[in-house]
């Protein structure tokens, strides 16, 4: 691990848009792990909870067009600057029930809004559904983590055999490898088209070759995953989506790799305050394709507006 190059990689990225976030850790309550939380902004409290493998920072393109709201960023355990926390199937549940209230407690936050994306949509959910007192209103972007009815990226499935994730883990991060898992979850058009930002491009590589993140995110997704996929008894429960009563809306990427309209439905469907909104020709992180537009959209969801009114081009079930 170097710290001051992944410093260095991060304060590019947060320079490229124009923010400067100040950073605290504080230890999460329940399991005594210290997380990284970077803030920016000021107004309501928003939570930002990042997918994996990834960090906190993946937000900084959304968060340039988030006005408004003091937006609260954090490394999840594992990920970033924070402390390991090693996820399991036996714990999985708790560590989702808790997550989101003890972020907010060791912030000193009763409540706050939540925007969430992947394995941090599934932690999201958890929590929405064992603790709701700690949500006002939540954004949910595209699938989340052991989602009904969800597939299993390639990249994951190799992930899931030992010697294939001994020999990964022994190859140098590089840029053509992080494409092609980008192409698997959704966005080609984008790769295609101009592509991403190249300091979004370096932050990643820092955050792989200077973190522990690929260590212990990629641990996790070993842990969780085998050659065939994800295993059916942990996906999300049925009882979990009909318990989350926060106003949410998915911002759902209509080329998702984890699955697309049909599953975004069924997710829908299965919660009693939830709406969906499709976005075409973005993939499952669909700030990256397109960050003004979403955060224009979250934002509106957020003030309890109608999200149609946004400028992105998509449509509403």
């Amino acid at each position: 691990m170097n710290e001051a190059k992944y410093r260095e990689a991060e304060k590019k990225l947060w320079d490229s848009v124009g923010l400067a976030p100040v950073e605290r850790f504080v230890t999460l309550p329940r399991i005594g792990v210290k997380v990284r939380v970077q803030e920016v902004g000021e107004g309501d409290p928003v939570l930002f909870i990042h997918g994996g493998p990834n960090s906190g920072s993946t937000w900084a393109p959304l968060l340039e067009h988030f006005s408004g709201y003091r937006c609260l960023i954090v490394d999840r355990p594992g990920t970033g600057l924070s402390e390991p926390y090693a996820v399991t199937r036996e714990n999985l549940a708790g560590f989702g029930d808790d997550f989101v209230g003890d972020v907010l407690t060791a912030l000193g936050f009763a409540s706050a809004h939540v925007v969430a994306s992947s394995f941090g949509g599934m932690l999201a959910l958890r929590s929405a559904a064992a603790e709701p007192q700690h949500f006002r209103r939540m954004v949910q972007m595209a699938a989340p983590a052991l989602a009904p009815g969800s597939a299993t990226p390639p990249f994951m499935r190799i992930m899931g055999i030992a010697p294939m994730r001994w020999l990964i883990s022994k190859l140098p991060p590089n840029q053509k490898a992080n494409d092609s898992i980008l192409r698997q979850i959704g966005h080609r058009a984008t790769l295609d088209g101009e592509g991403f930002p190249e300091v979004f491009d370096e932050w990643y590589l820092a955050l792989q070759r200077h973190t522990s993140t690929m260590e212990n995110d990629g641990g996790m997704i070993s842990r969780l995953v085998t050659w065939r996929g994800f295993d059916p008894s942990d996906v999300i429960p049925d009882a979990v989506f009909a318990r989350v009563s926060t106003p949410t809306v998915f911002l759902w990427g209509a080329d998702d790799g984890f699955g697309g309209e049909d599953v975004a439905r069924g997710v829908v469907d299965r919660m009693p305050n939830a709406e969906l909104v499709m976005i075409p020709d973005s993939g499952h992180l669909p700030w990256l394709d397109d960050p003004k537009p979403i955060a224009v959209q979250s934002r509106a969801w957020l003030e309890a507006l109608d999200v149609e009114s946004s400028p992105a081009e998509q449509h509403s079930v």
